[in-house]
């Protein structure tokens, strides 16, 4: 009888690791731009606090005209939802010092750095454990957490909500979690191949994190650098 063949899984690549944050940055520019304007996609309340809710509609130009042709691609009677485009700085940090607390809290024998390493796996630091800056992806306006909804506007099975990322088992975020009931496995697949059908690439600790010209997509997509930067100063946005 043949060995067992054991599949090997993919190690995941962090957003804040050295392979990541060495990407050389060349802002294109591009501006950033309220999808409450256009009235192709639709979104949700503002998501984690009120704080957000100046700026969670937010994307770059390109990343929008990418998921106005990614949206065609889906099944009639679906649409997109974003749940959270861009997030400034100041409260990008403020999420990441909430979930280190929510780690520490739960794993009181670990070291501060354990603890930092943990949190950053599913909020984004805007600095490392040693002080380096980082560029968070949702600040840049190339980030984006979305889902699919309805023609009734219920989000689909995904196995789980995005607003529940903080209560649930983090190995459910995950775009591969191996135990999802066949449906919301299929939902799942289905928003990452359409999305990455557009050149977007998902970031595997959650299903329904996908960015498009961050540091991250460079790495992943082997770029020679990143196309935007953080944007620590807004203008020049449309609004409603």
């Amino acid at each position: 009888m043949p060995a067992e063949i054991i599949k090997m899984k993919t190690p995941i690549t962090e957003l804040s690791s050295q392979n990541v944050r060495s990407k050389p940055i060349q802002d294109s520019d591009e501006k950033l731009i309220d999808i409450k304007t256009l009235g192709f996609l639709k979104y949700g309340p503002p998501p984690e606090s009120p704080e957000t809710a100046p700026h969670y509609r937010l994307l770059r130009e390109g990343v929008i005209a990418k998921l106005e042709a990614a949206q065609t691609r889906l099944p009639k009677g679906l649409s997109f939802r974003l749940y959270e485009g861009y997030r400034h700085p100041e409260f990008q940090h403020k999420l990441f010092l909430q979930q280190l607390a929510r780690i520490t809290a739960i794993n009181p024998g670990w070291s501060d750095e354990q603890c930092y390493q943990q949190a950053a796996k599913l909020a984004s630091p805007i600095k490392t454990f040693s002080g380096q800056k980082i560029v968070p992806p949702h600040s840049t306006g190339g980030a984006l957490d979305i889902e699919i909804v309805d023609s009734s506007g219920q989000v689909i099975d995904f196995g789980m909500e995005i607003k529940d990322w903080f209560r649930v088992t983090p190995v459910l975020c995950e775009s591969d979690y191996p135990e999802l009931a066949q449906a919301a496995r299929e939902n799942r697949n289905m928003l990452i191949d359409i999305l990455q059908s557009e050149g977007f690439v998902n970031y595997p600790r959650e299903w329904w994190h996908f960015s498009y010209g961050d540091q991250y997509w460079a790495f992943m997509k082997n770029s020679e650098y990143a196309l935007y930067d953080r944007v620590e100063l807004l203008k020049n946005i449309p609004t409603a």
